[in-house]
């Protein structure tokens, strides 16, 4: 009857002890992870322009995997593969993923779907819910919209010098904070400007500052640009028809006032004469006599040439006719220039200029030499005019 007995529990007893192992082994195979349950969902922004915002707690995700992974320690049955590692690196990789951000508005739904790593899970035998979810967007406030208009309105351009060498600055008056933090700026930005130039100014800005401060730019950056015109400045005279035959006429006066001291130029001008240059003391002795105004050029730079190391804006060149005297009274004609140079004319017409150092450029015996040397040489970077000189005798 014992015999029977114990031969009747064997089974019962390997039943019993199979389950107590499958229930060590599995005892929190029926806890399952709900991935919604560890993101929060929120919406920055403004509506019409708002974005979601989806963090991760990481506290109580870790909370719970470190629970599975104390449950597993206690199985019966280990698996030996199975680090701890394995379930802090599941753990981290879980993620969460909008199907659109951007341009969100109030009202407008979105779903989270969740990424883990399906492989690991089944390894470490995690149960996983990673059914997406669906959130309604609420809670942006509305941004007050800014036009074009409105962004250049306190926009101030501002252009000072003289034509074709004016510089142009970029005033932002705006109390707007949205419009006082972006950049207006030349579309194509010259180093100078002539009157009537047209500037294309832009505001630079990016999608992350397009929204600041309850204020949003109602267009793109590339379409928020206004042109300006360049006015309101003086010119350099570019045409012998601008000056006044009154300014050509102080000038042919005031040149006679450079003729103080012939020794510069003396012994060239008697060698080219091949005459003997005297001296006394072996000093120099040469003085001008009566220059009389012989020629009138004036030259205005290209625009190509302008700013260039060397080049004035304009230049009248007075071409004399005198007489070099030395000690032994001994004459020898010659021809020298005195020059003047960047006429402007103001934004009212006012001519400006200044007369007061007049200055020999150049004195030869030779004519030819002269024309070479103030006007020749000048022909490829100067727009060249002679003055009719019966005008200004």
């Amino acid at each position: 009857m014992r015999k029977l007995l114990i031969i009747l529990l064997i089974p019962l007893i390997v039943a019993i002890g199979g389950a107590a192992v499958y229930v060590a082994v599995n005892a929190t195979e029926g806890d399952t992870l709900d991935l919604s349950d560890y993101f929060e969902i929120s919406y920055e922004g403004f509506n019409n322009s708002g974005t979601v915002s989806i963090k991760r707690d990481d506290e109580s995700l870790l909370n719970d995997v470190r629970v599975i992974m104390a449950a597993r320690r206690e199985a019966v049955i280990k698996d030996k593969k199975v680090t701890d590692d394995d379930f802090l690196r599941f753990a981290a990789g879980i993620e969460a993923m909008p199907d659109k951000d951007g341009s969100l508005k109030n009202g407008d739904e979105i779903a989270i779907s969740y990424l883990f790593d399906e492989e690991l899970s089944r390894r470490l035998k995690i149960n996983v819910n990673s059914s997406e979810a669906v959130y309604t967007v609420s809670g942006l406030s509305n941004a007050m919209p800014l036009t074009v208009d409105d962004l250049f309105r306190d926009i101030k351009v501002s252009f000072e010098g003289t034509s074709p060498d004016i510089k142009m600055t970029i005033y932002n008056n705006s109390t707007n904070p949205l419009i006082r933090m972006l950049n207006f700026a030349p579309v194509e930005e010259k180093e100078r400007y002539a009157l009537g130039d047209v500037v294309s100014i832009r505001c630079f800005f990016n999608d992350g500052e397009r929204l600041h401060d309850n204020y949003y730019i109602d267009a793109r950056s590339e379409d928020c640009v206004r042109d300006y015109t360049v006015e309101g400045c003086g010119k350099y005279v570019t045409y012998a028809s601008e000056l006044p035959d009154s300014a050509v006429k102080q000038a042919v006066k005031e040149g006679l006032r450079a003729f103080v001291d012939a020794n510069e130029y003396g012994v060239r001008v008697f060698c080219e004469a091949h005459l003997v240059p005297v001296y006394i003391n072996q000093q120099a002795t040469f003085r001008y006599l009566s220059p009389n105004i012989e020629e009138i050029y004036f030259k205005s730079v290209d625009p190509g040439e302008a700013g260039k190391s060397g080049n004035d804006y304009n230049e009248l060149d007075l071409i004399y006719k005198v007489q070099i005297t030395q000690a032994d009274g001994v004459t020898c004609p010659c021809h020298a220039v005195v020059r003047f140079s960047n006429f402007k004319l103001s934004s009212d017409g006012i001519l400006a200029y200044d007369m007061t150092e007049p200055t020999i450029m150049s004195v030869s015996y030779n004519h030819s030499s002269i024309i070479k040397n103030v006007i020749t040489k000048y022909e490829d970077s100067y727009s060249i005019e002679k003055l009719e000189l019966s005008r200004y005798r």
